[in-house]
């Protein structure tokens, strides 16, 4: 056999390597990764569920939220940052929020076994579901009104029955309680003034309600402190009916929304049934002393709660002197208007850097606008702007 030979390479120099004949690219196929399986999993009803919408964050002027139209004072910042300070903040809140709901109970003249901290009140009505609703259940919800009561229904696997209010917006109280009579109702929700329309239930007719039923019913006093005199609270009739819950809330005439502090009033068995299935550390503890800070000094909300009543009336009669527009009658913080084209004016005020409240696809507010009182300048602009766009400036 002839010696294969040897290749010899100048130093310095590399092997030269063959060159390769290219090709044209082909087009890579591009893989299609499987269907993730979970996508099957979601429960059927959640699927058909809206994620909650809030406007969105821009305009320099927010009345659309029905936040309060007072910052949490200076002052009492700087007392709650002073005794926050003084926490461990290592350690987790107290899991039972007990200084609070002493000082709530006291002011409320309930005992402390009676209330029950939430992040804000959205929780509790959620924890109340979780507790009563569900599959095979039912909650009756007079509408239109507050969005959670029925989404978090749904949201669980149970049913939101709507009972129409009647066109002055004051509750079909036939209508409520035959739906109160169906066999899978657990729960009747009722706020008090109600949200969106400013109407209170009268306390006779909720005292008929509960006297006519054994379901549960839940009276939300988000806005009772912009009610008046004349719309007092439900939590002195817990003694005589065991199936009564009162919601409140901190986020409107307490200047706290941005803390989310909610609280539930009840008996003391049924508060001990729902404490049950409430999250741990549910409130922190920056919540907690920020809240408890606030209720020692009850003249500074309730003279801010005077205010906004007064700006309220005052702008109510501005607004029903532009023609055209019906303003109905609130006790709580905010008006609703009915006028022609409300979506595009609402569209136009946010051009002007204010916004307020649209109810697109709902027929039982077509045409309408929730306005939030605001301060005095705040609603002197808004007046101003929404003249202009009516074509009225």
């Amino acid at each position: 056999m002839n010696p294969v030979p040897a290749i010899v390479v100048p130093l310095g120099r590399k092997p030269v390597k063959k060159a390769r004949s290219r090709r044209a690219p082909s087009a890579r196929k591009t893989r299609t990764a499987p269907p993730s399986p979970w996508t099957s999993w979601v429960r059927p009803h959640v699927s058909r569920l809206a994620a909650y919408q809030p406007e969105p964050a821009g305009p320099a002027v927010r009345l659309d939220a029905n936040e309060s139209a007072f910052d949490f004072p200076v002052a009492l910042k700087r007392e709650v940052a002073e005794r926050f300070s003084k926490r461990e903040w290592n350690r987790y809140p107290d899991p039972e929020c007990r200084t609070l709901r002493q000082a709530l109970a006291a002011q409320e003249g309930v005992a402390p076994e009676q209330v029950l901290m939430g992040n804000g009140s959205d929780e509790l009505i959620r924890d109340l579901l979780v507790c009563f609703g569900g599959p095979g259940t039912r909650a009756v919800v007079p509408t239109p009104t507050f969005s959670m009561y029925a989404a978090l229904s749904r949201a669980l696997g149970g049913e939101a029955a709507a009972v129409p209010l009647r066109p002055d917006w004051s509750l079909d109280l036939p209508a409520v309680l035959e739906a109160l009579r169906h066999p899978r109702a657990r729960l009747l929700f009722l706020a008090t003034p109600n949200n969106p329309t400013g109407r209170s239930a009268p306390l006779a007719q909720i005292e008929r309600i509960l006297e006519a039923t054994d379901r549960l019913v839940v009276v939300d006093e988000a806005y009772r402190l912009f009610a008046g005199s004349d719309s007092g609270s439900l939590v002195p009739r817990l003694k005589a009916h065991p199936h009564l819950v009162v919601l409140g809330t901190f986020s409107k005439a307490w200047s706290l929304a941005g803390l989310r502090v909610g609280y539930l009033i009840a008996r003391p068995e049924l508060v001990e049934m729902v404490n049950r299935v409430r999250l741990p550390f549910n409130l922190d503890a920056f919540a907690q002393t920020a809240a408890e800070v606030a209720l020692e000094h009850p003249d500074a909300w309730q003279s801010q709660a005077r205010l906004i009543v007064s700006e309220r009336e005052r702008v109510s009669r501005a607004l029903a002197g532009l023609g055209g527009v019906e303003v109905f009658p609130s006790q709580a913080n905010f008006l609703l208007v009915r006028m022609p084209r409300a979506l595009r004016i609402k569209a136009r005020l946010a051009e002007r850097d204010i916004a307020v409240r649209g109810f697109a696809g709902d027929p039982a507010l077509a045409q309408c606008l929730r306005i939030t009182i605001g301060r005095p300048p705040e609603n002197d602009n808004l007046l101003r702007q929404l003249a202009l766009a009516l074509g009225k400036g």
